[in-house]
């Protein structure tokens, strides 16, 4: 497409262009993304796709054809682009990028800021003054580890605050997970020579611990103290076996990740070797979509640029969750927390940047990429080819790693991709569908006459759970228990985003809301609308002929009759269609049976989970909670003078007003409240 062949509206768009670092995004029709890019300039950058002149591949042609509009944000440099690309992609998974597939948070262990340190399990890093220890690529292992120092170190797991006031240890003391510091058993320079051997033990340095153990383990026995003699060579023989089961990688103490490809059909695997203090503690592979045409450079660029930002986009918060340069340049200008032991402060960025990467090929933009490692991690962080030597041949290692990887997936994949064929061929058939479902929702209410109600909105893309698009629902509808309202309810506030007309019933006009002062409900409906954009190819009803015929009356509502709906009865798995009095049966056993049933089930589960998370939130409030002027100090202190809230109902109104904090109007308001 040449820029005088260009649309009016696009060729002005591209006249408006600053000349200045940002991200730019590419629509196409309804506004979705097709590809997010960064940019020196944005200016040139974007215009170049649109020259006669340029050599576009076969990939770069097919996007400038679909591009009805090109959206920027301005950034201050090219580290914040890099930042914001990654983010975005990730967030909105635009079809002409390389998309990581695994998006999980590493889990780190965590040794606590604070009086009497603990030692956590977590996938959120923090500038909170704890110790952060990963990260590590096996949770379930990470446990193991977190369950071998609890018992090796007896260190308090409780959140009770030690000041001496505790009368009696807790079962914790008698089973000799912890020395008891809360009743003065332990104190606190004991604790923390404890405290002190767990940090040598994570960080590798368990040579120096062994020495530190015997060392106490004669003293111990030189005073005839025999039984903690005892319990220090326990501690020794289970330091020796972990240190026995790490693989020695390097005999320098280097922290380094190694990380090679492999590709096929399409897709790439990329492979990461994590080590750390010289020891290989996890490896991990990544899946990538949408690798065509790209050079081995872009590959790694764009796999950099996703798989870091991932994991320093942990730090308060993540990514996804509204983390961008604005917010790191507010974070910078903000006061940390001064940790309470030194021993305790490290940067939580050294727990997550290594401080050389080894790679098969260079990442295009290297010089950016290692400017944003080496900041984060606030030292020299070296992106490194290996060539020769010992490092080329633990590359050809993971080399291999990222093939058999790669091999295994795409087999799992064609099995899966065949089952799920056959499966939405045979539900196509039977509800007599124009097409096999694409995308199917299935929704589910629970409630316990009519308290708490819910709903779930559960999505299956090509057979498979799409979790980043499962949504649930609080329900507004109170006036008992109506499972039949409920789901429409639910389904009207679901489907009013695919109406035609601008905007939804119960959505306000965009221009009033961006006069009013508070902008933020904009930015909610708009997120809102996108979260809800996608057009189901079929509507799963768990339920029978009652609440098809519920869901039915929306559709005709809404106007939306050409969606297909279908309810499924649990008692026989029939399956309910609109102007069908007799069942469908699937045969017992059938891959379309089973797909809808783990639909439903699935739908039920998540229903259920977030019923049970509000009526179980509800149990914990008490009359109190409900009192204007009452807030969380006031209620703790009036429950601690009185001990309950029956206790408050008797007292009189000049007792109540004693309290600290109250007054004797509120002291009368609260009175009268509890009916007292």
């Amino acid at each position: 497409m040449s820029e005088a062949l260009l649309p009016r509206n696009l060729e002005d768009t591209l006249g408006q262009l600053p000349d200045a670092p940002g991200v730019y995004l590419m629509l196409g029709e309804n506004q979705r993304i097709l590809y997010i890019g960064k940019a020196v300039s944005l200016r040139n950058r974007v215009r170049s796709y649109f020259q006669d002149s340029a050599a576009h591949t076969q990939r770069t042609e097919r996007l400038v054809e679909r591009v009805s509009d090109v959206r920027w944000i301005v950034v201050n440099n090219e580290i914040e682009a890099l930042i914001l690309e990654a983010n975005l992609i990730k967030r909105h998974q635009p079809p002409f990028n390389v998309r990581l597939r695994d998006d999980k948070r590493y889990p780190y262990l965590k040794v606590t800021n604070e009086h009497f340190p603990r030692v956590q399990f977590t996938r959120v890093v923090r500038d909170d003054g704890a110790r952060y220890f990963g990260p590590y690529t096996n949770a379930h292992g990470l446990r193991e580890l977190i369950n071998l120092v609890r018992v090796v170190f007896p260190l308090r797991t409780c959140r009770e605050p030690i000041d001496g006031k505790r009368k009696r240890p807790c079962l914790q003391y008698h089973i000799r997970r912890c020395m008891a510091p809360c009743v003065g058993f332990q104190t606190e320079a004991e604790y923390d020579e404890l405290v002190d051997e767990v940090v040598l033990f994570l960080e590798g340095q368990q040579d120096r611990l062994l020495e530190r153990l015997h060392a106490e383990m004669n003293d111990a026995a030189a005073r005839m103290n025999y039984e903690a003699a005892a319990r220090l060579r326990d501690r020794v023989v289970a330091v020796r076996r972990v240190t026995e089961s790490q693989k020695v990688v390097w005999r320098s103490r280097i922290d380094m990740d190694l990380i090679a490809s492999a590709r096929a059909q399409g897709q790439a695997c990329m492979q990461v070797f994590l080590v750390r203090g010289g020891k290989l503690i996890g490896q991990e592979h990544f899946i990538l979509d949408g690798v065509t045409d790209q050079s081995d450079a872009e590959l790694f660029s764009e796999f950099f640029t996703q798989f870091y930002t991932a994991r320093a986009g942990q730090l308060g918060g993540g990514i996804g969750d509204g983390f961008s340069p604005l917010a790191l340049r507010e974070a910078r200008g903000n006061e940390v927390p001064v940790a309470i032991k030194a021993r305790a402060r490290r940067p939580p960025s050294q727990a997550t940047i290594p401080k050389e990467v080894l790679v098969e090929a260079l990442p295009a933009d290297l010089g950016v990429i290692g400017a944003w490692l080496s900041e984060l991690k606030g030292q020299r962080v070296r992106v490194l080819r290996a060539q020769r030597g010992p490092r080329a041949e633990y590359m050809r290692l993971v080399h291999e790693n990222a093939e058999q990887n790669l091999k295994a997936f795409l087999a799992h994949q064609e099995v899966q991709e065949t089952a799920s064929a056959r499966s939405l061929t045979e539900l196509a058939a039977a509800l007599d569908l124009p097409d096999t479902p694409h995308r199917i929702e299935c929704y589910d209410v629970s409630n316990i006459g009519g308290t708490n109600p819910t709903a779930s909105m559960v999505v299956f893309v090509e057979g498979r759970a799409k979790k980043s698009d499962y949504r649930r629902f609080k329900i507004r509808y109170d006036a008992g228990s109506n499972d039949f309202a409920m789901m429409q309810e639910t389904l009207r506030r679901r489907l009013r985003y695919l109406r035609a007309d601008t905007n939804a019933p119960g959505e306000e006009d965009p221009a009033s809301i961006l006069e009013d002062s508070d902008k933020r409900d904009l930015a909610v409906q708009l997120r809102r609308k996108e979260k809800f954009h996608h057009r189901p190819d079929l509507l799963l009803i768990d339920g029978g002929k009652g609440q098809l015929n519920a869901v039915v009356e929306v559709l005709e509502e809404l106007d939306l009759w050409g969606i297909p709906v279908a309810g499924l009865a649990k008692e026989h798995e029939w399956l309910f269609v609109p102007g069908q009095n007799e069942p469908i049966v699937l045969p017992p056993g059938s891959p379309g049976l089973h797909l809808v049933m783990r639909i439903r089930d699935e739908a039920h589960r998540f229903a259920v989970e977030y019923h049970r998370k509000r009526r179980g939130k509800a149990m914990k409030q008490s009359a109190l909670d409900a009192l204007a002027g009452v807030g969380p100090v006031r209620r703790k202190r009036l429950l601690t003078a009185f001990g309950s809230v029956g206790a408050i109902k008797r007292a009189s109104v000049d007792e109540i007003a004693a309290v600290k904090g109250m007054t004797g109007a509120l002291a009368a308001q609260v009175k009268s409240a509890l009916g007292g």
